[in-house]
């Protein structure tokens, strides 16, 4: 799986996973990835076009704008929505949480080549799809 954390997801926890995971997932953080400037449509549209990417964020509005939904709803890639309950949790709460749904986030990547999907706080908890 390759993974791109967006700017709302501290880029420690993308170094952090990416080391984890080294030699089964790539793991970068968006800035790192992209000019700190990119658009959200700019990167969307570079992801879909290099293929084969999932996306981390936190950024509910994503899916609000028009343009960034569009380019969502256009682009083959697999969104990973944090709501809710995961703004509670410090960074070291936040990657230990992501350490052990990273294996269910590959999976469903595996499945599908573009979705939308609510990341559960709990790793037995199931994925459920993002409703608009």
């Amino acid at each position: 799986m390759r993974l791109l954390l967006d700017h709302n997801i501290s880029p420690r926890i993308a170094r952090a996973l990416a080391a984890l995971f080294s030699g089964h997932h790539e793991v970068v953080a968006l800035r790192e990835r992209f000019h700190p400037r990119a658009t959200d449509v700019e990167w969307i549209t570079a992801l879909d076009r290099d293929g084969g990417w999932a996306v981390l964020t936190q950024d509910l509005r994503l899916r609000t704008r028009p343009h960034e939904r569009l380019a969502m709803d256009r682009a083959r890639i697999v969104f990973f929505f944090m709501d809710g309950a995961w703004r509670k949790f410090d960074v070291a709460e936040t990657a230990a949480r992501l350490i052990r749904l990273v294996p269910k986030m590959s999976a469903q990547v595996e499945l599908t080549e573009r979705g939308r999907f609510h990341l559960p706080i709990n790793a037995g908890s199931k994925l459920r799809p993002h409703r608009d």
